[in-house]
C-alpha cells in the first residue's frame, strides 16, 4: 500500500506476487485441511489485490481490500496456529498431496512406456527412464540448493513450473501427431517396414525423453513445499501417519501406472495409438491451462478473471488467458488430427482399389 501511494506500482504489485506465493501458498494444503472455504477467499482476495494494482485502481479501493486480505489472513493464522492435525488428517492430507501432484506424471510416463514397449523398441526405455530419472535428480539438487545454498523464490519457483509445463505440453502435442499419424495399421506397418531393425526416429525419441523429463520436474517443487508445510502443523504422533500417507501415494500412483501399462499394451494397435494419442492430446491441453496459470502466479502474464468454472487439475481456470492458451491448444490438436485423415483420403484417390472382376 505504501508503494502505491507513493506512485510505484511496479513495486507495489512485487510485494503483491510475493505476499501472495512466500507467504500464503506454502500454507494452502494446511489450511485447506482446516477451512477449505477461507482458503479460496484469501486467495480470491490476494489476486483481486494484484489486478487492482495492474488496473490503476484508485488507492482506497486497493487500501480496503487490502485490509480485507489481511483480516482474512490473520483468521488463517489463528486456525493454523491453534489446529494440529489428526492422524486421520495426516495420513489424508498426505495422501492427496501425492496423488494430486504425481497423477499427471505418472499418467504421461505410463504412456510413452507403454507405447515403447508396444512398438517392439524395448532398447528405447533407456531415453524414457534417464528422462524421469534426471528429473528426480536434478529435482532433489534444486530443492538442496534452494534450502541450504540459494534462495529460490516464489515467483522463481512457479516461473520454472509453468515454462516446464509449455514445453511438455509442446512436446506432447508432437508426440500425439505423430502417434496418431501411425494410427492406421497401413501406416504403422510402412514405419515398421522402413524402419526394420532400428530404433524409432531420433527426434521422437529425444521427444519422449523431454516429456519424461517435464512431467515429473515440474511437480517436484510443489511436492516438497507441500510436505514442508504438513510436517510443521504435524506432532510425533501424526508423523507416522503421514509417512504411511507418502508411501500410501506412492503404491497408489505405481498401481495406476502398472494398469494403464497391462491394459495399454493389450489393445489392438489401432486402437492402442488412438487412445494413447488422445491421452497425450489431453494432458497436453491440462499442462498448457496449468503453465499459463504459473505464470500469472508469477505475474508474468496478466489474469484477466472472466465467469467460468474452476478446474486446476485439468488446468482450468477462470482467466481469458488460461482459456485461450488451451482453446489454441485444442485447435492445433484438431489441426493435426484432420492433416492424416486428408492425406489417407489423397492415398485412396490415388490408388483407386483393383477391381477383381
Amino acid at each position: 500500500m505504501a508503494n502505491y501511494s507513493a506512485g510505484d506500482k511496479s513495486g507495489a504489485q512485487r510485494f503483491a506476487i510475493a505476499a501472495y506465493l512466500e507467504g500464503f501458498e506454502p500454507m494452502e494444503l494446511s489450511l485447506v485441511n482446516l477451512d477449505a472455504q477461507l482458503r479460496l477467499d484469501i486467495e480470491h482476495e490476494m489476486m483481486a489485490i494484484r489486478q487492482l494494482i495492474y488496473d490503476g485502481a484508485p488507492a482506497e479501493a486497493l487500501a480496503k481490500n487490502i485490509e480485507h486480505a489481511k483480516g482474512l489472513l490473520s483468521q488463517a493464522d489463528e486456525l493454523l496456529r491453534e489446529g494440529k492435525l489428526s492422524i486421520t488428517g495426516a495420513f489424508i492430507s498426505s495422501l492427496f498431496i501425492l496423488l494430486r501432484e504425481g497423477l499427471e506424471a505418472i499418467l504421461v510416463l505410463a504412456a510413452v512406456i507403454a507405447f515403447v514397449v508396444k512398438s517392439g523398441q524395448r532398447s528405447a526405455l533407456v531415453y524414457i527412464h534417464v528422462g524421469w530419472g534426471g528429473a528426480l535428480l536434478l529435482g532433489m539438487l534444486t530443492w538442496m540448493a534452494a534450502t541450504w545454498l540459494v534462495d529460490i523464490s516464489g515467483a522463481s519457483r512457479e516461473i520454472t513450473s509453468g515454462v516446464t509445463a509449455l514445453f511438455a505440453s509442446a512436446m506432447l502435442i508432437y508426440v500425439g501427431f505423430w502417434l496418431h499419424d501411425k494410427t492406421h495399421a497401413r501406416a504403422w506397418q510402412k514405419f515398421l517396414k522402413d524402419k526394420v531393425g532400428a530404433a524409432l526416429e531420433k527426434k521422437t525419441l529425444w521427444a519422449l525423453a523431454f516429456i519424461a523429463f517435464f512431467a515429473v520436474y515440474r511437480e517436484l517443487f510443489e511436492t516438497v513445499l507441500f510436505y514442508q508445510a504438513l510436517w510443521t502443523q504435524s506432532t510425533q504422533n501424526t508423523r507416522p501417519a503421514l509417512w504411511s500417507g507418502m508411501l500410501t501415494g506412492g503404491l497408489t500412483l505405481f498401481a495406476i501406472g502398472w494398469g494403464l501399462f497391462r491394459f495399454g499394451i493389450r489393445l489392438p494397435l489401432g486402437a492402442f495409438f488412438a487412445a494413447t494419442a488422445i491421452l497425450l492430446a489431453i494432458m497436453a491441453v491440462i499442462f498448457a491451462g496449468q503453465g499459463v496459470a504459473s505464470l500469472q502466479e508469477a505475474g508474468i502474464v496478466e489474469a484477466s478473471p472472466v465467469n467460468f468454472v474452476s478446474l486446476p487439475m485439468l488446468g482450468v481456470l477462470p482467466t481469458t488467458e488460461t482459456l485461450m492458451t488451451q482453446v489454441a491448444v485444442i485447435g492445433i490438436l484438431l489441426l493435426c488430427y484432420l492433416i492424416p485423415i486428408r492425406q489417407q483420403r489423397g492415398d485412396r484417390t490415388d490408388n483407386p482399389p483393383v477391381s477383381r472382376a
